[in-house]
């Protein structure tokens, strides 16, 4: 089968590789689409989370079952998006059903072959059906949109009335996005650099987008760091009123030095988001499979699996001209 494999820093290929042979307890799953995530691009700029070389690569998918175990329920041509999440299952979290925050949690395509292959097995227990006139490249945004789902559960328990995303990639804007559409939080602003995305900010429902996450105006009840570098981070808490709250919804390549005594002497929070657990995965296919959600705007790009290394190569260009880039793997 074709699959797109991880050699090393900078270094992604399709080749032709032995098919996913699925265990007794695993469906067999077609895939469609996959999605490039930003922690795949962690993996092509620096070898974070990957556990050995030539892995497949890939989490974000949406697929077909050929075939699954008859007790599972699910059945040939069921249109699915999973769970890529590969928890440890015996920590305390785990054990407490917090998965997500699983001590070593890692994903398929890190751990474990992932997706970025024409076919992929996995436990029926993560797969989740989708209505069959579920258009395919948004059935593709799931996984990322759990990831908003639950970065705006821990953001609307704040109760926010002003709110700044720091950084228009896809998952500060799909959070811009559910803040406004689903929570009607009062004035979302989207700050990044880069003129085309803030442009897409516009599009994912924004009331104001800046350059600059240090000139946005005024105090906000909560900002949200969606970039990953110190910068944001500074910028994030800086704007942010005394009391509030700042919330990271990104990996740091580089850890950021923090100014703690600032936190303390304005009684800010700073909290971390981490993936999703399954309801929030689920309720993510809801709104997408449900046509709740239209998210068109977010797929700027769908390359063939063959060129798998030129996505990879346009997304971390310093021009940016895409912002979720989909390899099509039915070609």
């Amino acid at each position: 089968m074709k699959a797109v494999k991880f050699y090393g820093v900078g270094d992604v290929r399709t080749v032709d590789t032995e098919a996913a042979t699925p265990r007794n307890n695993q469906a067999l799953i077609r895939v469609l689409y996959g999605g490039i995530c930003g922690s795949d691009l962690h993996i092509y700029r620096k070898g974070m989370f990957v556990e050995r070389l030539e892995e497949t690569m890939g989490h974000e998918f949406v697929g077909r079952v050929c075939s699954a175990p008859a007790e599972s329920g699910l059945n040939e041509g069921d249109l699915v998006v999973g769970d890529p999440r590969v928890p440890c299952g015996h920590c305390p979290a785990c054990l407490e059903g917090d998965s997500h925050r699983c001590a070593s949690l890692g994903f398929i395509g890190e751990v474990r072959p992932g997706c970025f292959a024409e076919y992929l097995a996995l436990e029926p227990e993560k797969l989740i059906v989708l209505p069959k006139d579920t258009d395919l490249k948004q059935a593709a945004l799931c996984e990322p949109l759990a990831v908003a789902v639950h970065a705006c559960k821990g953001i609307m328990r704040a109760d926010p009335k002003r709110v700044l995303v720091v950084g228009a990639g896809p998952i500060g804007l799909l959070i811009a996005c559910l803040l406004k559409t689903r929570y009607q939080v009062a004035q979302v602003t989207v700050a990044d650099l880069d003129e085309f995305r803030r442009s897409k900010a516009e599009q994912a429902g924004a009331d104001r987008t800046v350059s600059d996450g240090f000139k946005a105006g005024g105090t906000f009840d909560c900002a949200v760091d969606a970039v990953g570098v110190q910068g944001a981070l500074e910028g994030a808490m800086q704007v942010t009123r005394p009391g509030g709250s700042i919330f990271i919804s990104a990996i740091y390549e580089t850890l950021p030095v923090v100014d703690v005594n600032y936190l303390v002497s304005n009684e800010q929070k700073l909290c971390g988001n981490n993936a999703y657990p399954f309801s929030d995965l689920q309720e993510a296919a809801r709104l997408i499979g449900g046509k709740t959600l239209t998210l068109d705007w977010l797929v700027t790009r769908v390359l063939p699996a063959d060129q798998a290394d030129q996505a990879f190569r346009l997304l971390t260009a310093a021009a940016k001209t895409d912002l979720k880039i989909l390899l099509d793997f039915q070609i």
